[in-house]
Parts: C-alpha cells; structure tokens; sequence
C-alpha cells in the first residue's frame, strides 16, 4: 500500500493477490482445499494463469501466504507484552476462523499447511529468543526445543480444531504457554512502532 490524498491505496500487485486471495478464500469457503485447483482459483479471481504464477507456484503457495497474512494481520492489531499475551490472542484469532484452519490443515504434502505453521511459528520463538539473549544462532539443543515445541502447538492446534468443545482458546492458550520451555517464556520482545 501507498500514501495517495492522505489515505492509503492498494498498489496494482497489492490488488491483484487480494483478488486471488480473494477466489481463493471464497472457494475454500465452499469445498474441501484438495478439490480446489490453480485453473478454479484463476476463473474466479479473473486473473490469467501467467499473473497467477507471477506471484503463487500453486494453491499450496495461496493457501500458506493467505495464512502468514491472517497471522500478520492477528499480531499487528495490538501489541502483545508477554507470550501469555500473544499466545492468548493467536488463540482467540485462530477460533474466530476456525473454518478457515480446519479447511487449511486438510492439506497434505510437501507445502502441507502444518507445515507451513510450524515454520512461521519456529521463526517467532526464534527472533525473539535471539534477540533477548543476543545470540547470533540457535544452539543445537534450542534448536531442538523450539522445534520440539512448535511441532506440538501445530499437532495440539489441529487436534483442537477438530474438537473445539473439548477447551476453550483461552484454555488452549494457556496449556501452549504451561508447554513452553521455561527458559523460553521470558523471550519475549516488544517491537516498538
């Protein structure tokens, strides 16, 4: 986006991927994420197949950006002091679109949506650790206890989606914050605007 008048506008790249995230969304909204295909997401977003593959690879690569977007858009909206906090308002972000995840996490393979998750969350705790303790790199053994624990928030989350009844977010929130390592939990960094 860019300052025009005083308001903010989209860019034509900005428009053109909210129109396909747009198609892409709408489509999930009404079928399972393995029936959708590149060709669907492209009649319904109008846009040719080479636009589409200026920005995506295929539906996969649609389907992980449009998930880091939601998350980007969840952690802009406040400022969270603590991983309690931020925890706490993923938690309540990710009920508020349970549709959307339980749909995403029916995909499977090499750019499966878990897999994406586990990611995008290992790079979180791993920035904030870092820059907390003023690391360079990870050691062998954080390494491993973040990935250890990032791939249990992603299993435990898409076990949740499945049986929300069963906890609360508030409830999952606090069970992921217990869960962390307790060297971990004072990482936390606050990003100043």
């Amino acid at each position: 986006r860019r300052m025009i008048d005083g308001r903010f506008a989209m860019t034509h790249s900005s428009y053109t991927r909210q129109r396909i995230f747009d198609a892409f969304n709408e489509l999930l909204n009404h079928m399972p994420f393995e029936k959708i295909t590149v060709e669907m997401i492209i009649n319904q977003s109008g846009v040719s197949k080479s636009t589409f593959y200026r920005y995506f690879h295929d539906k996969y690569d649609v389907l992980n950006f449009n998930s880091m977007v939601l998350a980007e858009r969840l952690i802009g909206q406040r400022v969270c002091r603590s991983w309690r906090e931020f925890l706490l308002h993923m938690c309540r972000g990710i009920a508020e679109d349970s549709w959307y995840y339980r749909r995403a996490f029916r995909s499977s393979g090499q750019n499966a949506h878990s897999g994406f998750l586990y990611s995008y969350s290992f790079g979180i705790v791993e920035k904030c650790y870092l820059s907390s303790t003023g690391q360079t790199s990870l050691s062998v053994r954080d390494r491993y206890t973040i990935s250890l624990y990032c791939h249990g928030c992603v299993g435990i989350l898409q076990e949740w989606l499945n049986t929300p009844e069963d906890m609360t977010p508030e409830d999952l929130a606090g069970l992921f914050y217990e869960a962390m390592p307790e060297y971990l939990r004072n990482t936390w960094i606050v990003e100043e605007n």
